[in-house]
């Protein structure tokens, strides 16, 4: 049974390795073999690996063609307005007071179930994720509306480095992205609060005032948005996020507690005086173990029920529902067993948690505890009860944290030096402390808000306490340590070297008998009293880990070094690169040679506080390991174009700043004929002559050169400047195209002239502009020159080199898997 499980589990991974969703023809045919395995006895095992891959690969079909189910094309949605009729189902998030901390805006954003589309039924419902500026109604969970909306299907930046939030939409489970329009004007249709919102409106009404008390609602119901983005930084710092997402150790801590509360009193009360005789004598009849345990579980399903039943509590509350079912009907199941069964259920409630970070980080977590508890289980099982118990805290979390660098390096490009420091400290104290204070805060609203508003007072003083705990070690210079691509395959290949060393080896105490051999015997029996020899082992390797890759992660970027007055050698110089990025309806590219690089254009930054420096620049110079910047070079002062700049000024070394509105405060201006040499490459500044004041018309038109290929950059500038330009330009490779594909540019002439071999748009995934235009796709089609946009294709790598110019596109090269693109 283990090995079917295992490879059912398998199954389901291998699939995520597919590059497209097979058609239900060949679903059919994995199900066919999927029985034909099942009782051919040899290969039986095999077929839960076909059941595992047709499990995944059947939800993924029945999602991608949800619009089609409801005979409805999707990308004829976009830019109308539709009507859709549904219920909210989310606890609404207002934006106002959170990430941008900007009071006067009010932009809710919510999950809404679509039951009707244009007025028309749907057979299989749909949820679409919406925005709603300035909603005048108070939105809640579970009220029903018609809403006029626009709508397209769920799209998502494609970037290395950057968050997917395609991957993230379909996690989720949703359909489409939109917003709220005001006219028609919104109708409420049904008012009806779940006991959940009738709660959490309640305690929010409660709520103190305070920084700190953002982190109640968190691990009462769940309910994050409140978090600002300086705190999400702390708690990131210090690797203490996960205590806010209600998950194992919250569950766990709930059923554990209640459980010995409720089995105490049940030891302790009278039940035949208290319940009438009728109840009273089966009860007392009934194993008071089970009867506690049954009742814990009642009261860690409604703790569920608060948090949403949030992706991390379904599965937390799957594994403890699954423990405690089996010692309720006496059951015996090996850790193993309980596990994999756990998976398997996991896999078939939602296969699409495999796309979560959350989850692999949580399986990888139990795998490691559980692997302690066999190498160390001696060690735990010495000394009186509060040594074990401290020998078992300090021994598992320090493991904990050691072995679980590499996954959240993969995971997130960067890991948590404090991380020891925070948990072995905030773990503990929330566990006894605060989160039993926020539950009871919360459970006391059944009874009287002036005792759930005192519980919370005394929830948001041990937190307080805690926090300056917290905001002290995420100041530390060494508390966060960013990764390049590079150093993260590093740290995993030496992480498995050392679980290698923890797990396979038998001479595990070797540091610990190294030290011993050369210390002085007082010293050995204080080291022994203090601590276990295996944590003096994994402190030796933990400390060579961290600091080793703290002084790599912290390397200063080289300085800039002008190449105009030094001569070159073209044949030794390497390959060199640009990197398009996909940044929606606007522009970011990167030239990079060797370990420097230069940004022309940061994308834009929205009202709401959604920055593409931030989520999509940012990330990718790190994952490619660039610290700095030589120079940014700001075509024009479009939102689209250089929105990101103050973000990056204040996040990156910046040696120069090249812009012509004085507003953006360049150090240097982009004027015909200022041109520079950089790294071998030679960057001609071919447009304005001078500054007239028309924004797009004064972009900054670059070509850049190795003496054998070119690219050119041209910003948003018109078909006028275009034909100013004919006795400017001549042939190259590469041309970002003008203005996004805008029926305003891009004129035979100049197409003729400049005579791309490829033409790159970047343009938003059905934007509202409907760029790239159809007219502007045929001119570049006549040249022929082969064509790019970054709505399908997401970011575009070129290299140029000796032997040509080589093109890959991130979701078809790069990172081709069917759930992200």
């Amino acid at each position: 049974m283990d090995w079917w499980l295992l490879s059912f589990f398998l199954g389901a991974i291998l699939s995520l390795f597919l590059p497209i969703v097979p058609a239900l023809f060949y679903l059919s045919l994995f199900f066919i073999t999927v029985i034909g395995l099942y009782y051919y006895k040899p290969l039986k095992n095999t077929s839960g690996l076909v059941l595992g891959l047709l499990w995944m690969m059947l939800h993924a079909y029945l999602y991608q063609n949800s619009w089609q189910l409801n005979d409805i094309e999707p990308k004829a949605l976009a830019g109308k307005p539709q009507l859709l009729q549904g219920q909210i189902i989310t606890l609404p998030v207002n934006t106002a007071g959170g990430y941008d901390n900007n009071k006067n805006l009010n932009i809710s954003r919510f999950n809404f179930r679509v039951d009707k589309l244009n007025q028309q039924p749907l057979r299989r419902s749909l949820i679409v994720r919406l925005r709603w500026d300035k909603a005048g109604a108070k939105l809640a969970l579970g009220q029903e509306y018609q809403l006029t909306v626009r709508i397209k299907p769920a799209h998502g930046l494609a970037n290395p480095g950057g968050f997917s939030y395609r991957t993230w939409l379909r996690y989720k489970h949703i359909a489409a992205t939109g917003y709220v329009l005001d006219k028609p004007s919104p109708l409420l249709l049904a008012g009806d609060f779940p006991v959940r919102q009738r709660l959490f409106s309640r305690y929010m009404q409660l709520l103190p005032s305070g920084e700190v008390a953002a982190l109640l609602p968190a691990l009462s119901f769940g309910e994050r948005s409140r978090i600002s983005q300086p705190m999400w930084q702390v708690l990131q710092s210090s690797g203490t996020s996960h205590l806010m997402a209600i998950s194992g150790l919250h569950l766990g801590l709930v059923a554990t507690g209640s459980f010995f509360v409720i089995l105490w009193l049940l030891r302790r009360l009278p039940l035949a005086a208290v319940l009438p005789q009728k109840l009273a004598r089966p009860l007392m009849q009934i194993n008071l173990n089970k009867l506690a345990i049954a009742a814990s579980l009642l009261i860690t399903l409604f703790y569920a029920y608060l948090a949403g039943f949030s992706l991390p509590t379904q599965r937390a509350l799957v594994m403890l529902l699954l423990y405690w079912g089996i010692r309720l009907v006496g059951g015996k199941f090996t850790l193993r067993r309980w596990l994999l069964i756990a998976l398997f259920l996991l896999t078939l409630i939602d296969p699409f948690s495999l796309f979560s970070a959350s989850f692999w980080l949580s399986v990888y977590a139990i795998c490691c505890i559980f692997l302690m508890l066999w190498r160390f289980g001696a060690v735990f099982n010495q000394g009186s009860k509060i040594k074990k118990l401290l020998k078992s805290l300090l021994i598992i979390q320090l493991g904990l944290t050691l072995f679980m660098m590499p996954v959240t390096a993969l995971f997130f490009h960067q890991f948590s030096l404090a991380s020891f420091l925070a948990n072995i400290v905030a773990v503990p104290y929330m566990s006894l402390i605060s989160i039993p204070l926020c539950l009871l805060s919360a459970l006391s609203l059944f009874f009287s808000e002036s005792l759930a508003s005192f519980l919370m007072s005394i929830a948001l003083h041990s937190l307080e306490l805690l926090w300056t705990y917290l905001v002290f070690l995420s100041g530390q210079s060494w508390a966060l340590i960013s990764l390049s691509l590079h150093q993260v395959y590093s740290l995993c290949a030496g992480l498995l070297l050392v679980m290698a060393c923890c797990f396979l080896s038998p001479n595990l105490l070797a540091p610990w008998h190294f030290l011993r051999s050369n210390v002085s015997a007082s010293w050995q029996k204080a080291g022994r009293r203090f601590l276990p020899e295996p944590a003096v082992s994994l402190l030796v390797v933990a400390g060579i880990t961290m600091t080793g890759f703290s002084l790599s992660g912290l390397k200063a970027p080289p300085a800039a070094v002008p190449l105009a007055a030094k001569t070159v050698n073209k044949a030794l110089l390497s390959p060199w690169q640009v990197y398009v990025l996909d940044v929606g309806q606007g522009l970011a590219v990167i030239i990079r040679r060797g370990s420097r690089a230069i940004l022309y254009d940061t994308g834009a930054a929205y009202p709401g506080g959604f920055n593409l420096a931030q989520s999509v620049i940012l990330p990718f110079l790190q994952y490619q390991g660039l610290s700095g910047l030589d120079k940014v070079i700001i075509s024009h002062s479009d939102n689209d174009h250089a929105g990101g700049l103050p973000v990056l000024e204040a996040n990156l070394v910046i040696a120069e700043v090249i812009a012509n509105d004085p507003v953006l405060e360049g150090r240097g201006v982009c004027l015909l004929g200022h041109d520079f040499s950089w790294q071998g490459l030679r960057f001609s500044m071919l447009w304005p002559p001078d500054i007239k004041g028309e924004v797009n018309d004064d972009s900054c038109v670059i070509e850049i050169s190795d003496g054998v290929s070119s690219l050119l950059l041209t910003g948003d500038i018109s078909k006028k400047v275009e034909s100013q330009l004919l006795t400017q330009v001549g042939h190259s490779q590469v041309l970002i195209v003008p203005h996004h594909g805008s029926k305003s540019s891009s004129s035979q002439g100049f197409i003729d002239r400049v005579s791309p071999q490829y033409a790159i748009f970047s343009a938003g995934y059905l934007n509202r502009w409907h760029m790239p235009s159809a007219e502007v796709l045929a001119r570049y089609q006549k040249v022929p020159a082969e064509i790019f946009t970054t709505a399908a294709s997401g970011m575009i790598q070129l290299e140029f080199s000796a032997t040509g110019i080589h093109i890959k596109q991130y979701r078809q090269d790069l990172w081709p898997f069917w759930f992200a693109n």
